[in-house]
């Protein structure tokens, strides 16, 4: 690690120390975060998705949120047998050059997952499909309010015809198509599958994990609570927190804070951009029963 971002981390390491994430029915740290593009890649929800995530005490095992997974074992297993579930991969199969599944764990257990398929169309944008789980699009507010949200992020629009089509024919097909999730809650049936198109990878995993609410992106959300919250903090536990706020907001730019899981197990972080293109800020673990 470069010695900047080096000095980057102690920084947010001293801000951190002995913090706990306030709105929570765990007692989880919050840990600083640094992400290196030049050695880890692009920083993108995919790819932080696909490295170690932290390591929090007594979290079961921590490991990857994202792991790549067998095609035909997907299509064996989740989807049903029926005559639209046939019209519906032909469909996808006809209209993409390649395909690709995913395996995401739910966080509160490695072996609680559930999986999606994507790819690119034909005609260059890409395609996901996931089933439409039981996320509840949770959002939290500085006062430690729980809020049952809608998605975020608008529904892209193809840009070629064909893709347009394409999406005409699946959305409808996929809406009343039931799936079974083996390793999902213990087993796990459910109605409805989600397409989502985007311009790029990138695009295209962050609209899809938006809209079955696994995967949220607000503008920052600052650790020191409202004066008027119904919790009562200590004087300095308050002045801690604005200080991790405040260097977050005057050392990165384009400050964000990302929400990731389901059920009732999440990752909290809030990242920025360093000066030289990285990223950094820090993160923490909510149970929210």
């Amino acid at each position: 690690m470069k010695s900047n971002n080096v000095k980057l981390l102690q920084k947010l390491a001293e801000l951190t120390r002995d913090l706990e994430f306030p709105w929570s029915d765990s007692d989880y740290p919050i840990n600083p975060f640094v992400w290196e593009v030049e050695t880890q890649g692009e920083f993108t929800i995919e790819n932080l998705f696909r490295s170690e995530i932290s390591n929090f005490s007594s979290y079961e095992n921590p490991g990857k949120i994202m792991k790549s997974a067998n095609l035909d074992d997907y299509l064996e297993s989740v989807w049903q047998k029926t005559e639209n579930y046939q019209i519906a991969i032909e469909l996808v199969k006809k209209n993409t050059s390649f395909l690709e599944v995913a395996e995401i764990r739910t966080l509160h257990d490695t072996a609680d997952t559930f999986k999606i398929i994507f790819g690119t169309t034909k005609s260059g944008e890409w395609i996901g499909i996931a089933p439409q789980i039981p996320a509840d699009f949770e959002e939290y507010t500085r006062n430690g309010e729980m809020v049952i949200g809608e998605p975020l992020l608008p529904v892209y629009q193809p840009q070629t015809a064909t893709n347009l089509e394409l999406f005409t024919q699946l959305e409808p097909l996929l809406t009343d198509l039931d799936f079974y999730e083996p390793n999902m809650l213990g087993g796990f049936t459910g109605t409805g599958f989600v397409v989502r198109l985007g311009e790029t990878r990138k695009s295209m995993f962050n609209n899809l994990l938006d809209a079955i609410g696994f995967a949220r992106t607000f503008p920052f959300q600052e650790f020191t609570p409202e004066t008027d919250s119904d919790d009562d903090f200590e004087e300095e536990y308050i002045e801690a927190t604005q200080a991790l706020d405040a260097f977050l907001q005057s050392n990165l730019s384009n400050v964000h804070t990302y929400l990731f899981g389901m059920s009732c197990c999440y990752n909290i972080y809030a990242i920025g951009e360093t000066e030289d293109g990285n990223f950094a800020g820090v993160v923490s673990m909510a149970v929210w029963s």
